[in-house]
């Protein structure tokens, strides 16, 4: 099964979600049972409602751009919603317990995150040969985040020794300098050689009177940032400013 036919076979289940929702919403309101179950569809029609929407829009937004170079994200984020979308709703009817669902989220969270800077990185490879190896260390530095993060979310703070929080910020300090680290010069290589294709700093075309593209002299382009790298900027600083405050939790923590 290829990633459309599991993108429309999710819609359809969530339609069908939808349906399913409504009637036992109609159903509660016929026999004039507002109670905890009513309330549960109620809620249960809202998440389903949600989901589809972001879906939707989702699949929308991605076939705008078929030849997208964050391909991998772009589905990554879509399995997440499924993924999102049975867990709240186990969570409404008591499934799961609110613990398990947030923690499902939090790890959620983690791996969006750990999959939009690994996409990023990716595509500042290929141009020198120190921003690859960079890229390199940036993601055996992401990977030892992740693996520090996810016990925490899992497991109970006071389980974990002050240490374990100074370490993770350390290794949070410098996963995101080396991130920033190789945006920065892969920005340096792409203004050296304006020539050269970047995704992350992508260049407007122009069009002719008839709407077709033309080319572009080199010393009149104008590179433009990537969403995703604004997204990504706003996750790094996050991640400085949790860094910060696990250095001192670690440090009042012994």
């Amino acid at each position: 099964m290829n990633t459309e036919k599991l993108k429309k076979l999710s819609v359809q289940i969530m339609i069908g979600g939808l349906i399913t929702a409504a009637a036992l919403a109609v159903i509660a309101v016929l026999l004039g049972s507002f109670n905890e179950t009513f309330m549960k569809a109620l809620f249960t029609l809202g998440l389903v409602m949600f989901h589809a929407l972001a879906c939707l829009t989702f699949i929308e937004q991605t076939t705008k751009a078929p030849n997208s170079n964050f391909k991998f994200f772009e589905n990554v984020v879509f399995f997440i919603l499924v993924l999102s979308f049975f867990t709240s709703i186990f969570g409404v009817w008591g499934v799961m317990a609110g613990s398990l669902v947030g923690k499902l989220y939090g790890t959620y969270l983690v791996l969006l995150f750990a999959c939009l800077h690994g996409q990023m990185l990716s595509q500042t490879r290929g141009k020198q040969t120190n921003i690859d190896n960079i890229v390199t260390a940036n993601y055996i530095l992401m990977g030892v985040v992740i693996l520090l993060i996810l016990p925490l979310i899992w497991f109970k703070a006071d389980g974990f020794a002050g240490f374990y929080y100074r370490l993770l910020a350390a290794c949070g300090i410098i996963d995101a300098t080396l991130s920033i680290l190789a945006v920065m010069l892969h920005r340096m290589y792409i203004q050296k050689h304006p020539e050269a294709k970047s995704t992350i700093f992508s260049v407007t075309t122009k069009l002719d009177a008839t709407g077709q593209p033309v080319p572009v002299q080199a010393e009149v382009q104008k590179r433009h940032i990537h969403p995703l790298v604004w997204v990504l900027g706003i996750f790094l600083f996050g991640q400085l400013l949790l860094s910060v405050l696990f250095a001192l939790f670690g440090a009042f923590y012994d």
